[in-house]
């Protein structure tokens, strides 16, 4: 049997376990390699999303999109992009390089963001904001494509 003592001092030590096993990862500065890999995969994230919605939107302009399917669209492509910023705006720039990569990637996020935002809220504007709604998002698409060719 344990005593009093002795189990304060294994809870204790499981509790200093748990918490360097948290603390450790967040410390350590980030890589470089591992900067541009959130980065990319933030920029892949953002791509796919801003594809789908713009190809809802094609859709819906052309009447072939059902109004809880679009605000289903719509809330994941949000939701999923919101997560992908999220990733990447956590991460610490570790050097010059990194930082550059942040410099032309934040600003497509969030064009992205206020796009897909846009999409959403413009159900029933009319044909001709969401054709260019949709032109908006195939130019930003087309951005973050270029990005992800050149940093791959």
């Amino acid at each position: 049997m344990i005593g009093r003592g002795a189990k304060i001092t294994l809870w204790c030590g499981a509790a200093l376990v748990v918490l360097a096993g948290i603390a450790i990862p967040v410390i350590l500065p980030t890589s470089d390699s591992g900067y541009t890999d959130t980065a990319l995969s933030a920029a892949d994230e953002a791509l796919a999303q801003v594809r789908t919605t713009q190809f809802m939107v094609d859709a819906d302009i052309d009447g072939k999109m059902l109004s809880p399917y679009r605000a289903a669209v719509v809330w994941q492509a949000r939701d999923s992009l919101a997560t992908a910023q999220s990733d990447f705006t956590g991460e610490e720039i570790p050097d010059a390089a990194a930082e550059t990569v942040h410099n032309e990637l934040a600003p497509l996020l969030a064009d992205a963001g206020g796009e897909i935002a846009a999409v959403g809220a413009a159900v029933d504007a009319g044909r001709s904001v969401e054709t260019g709604l949709s032109e908006r998002m195939r130019h930003t698409g087309d951005l973050l494509a270029e990005f992800l060719e050149r940093h791959r």
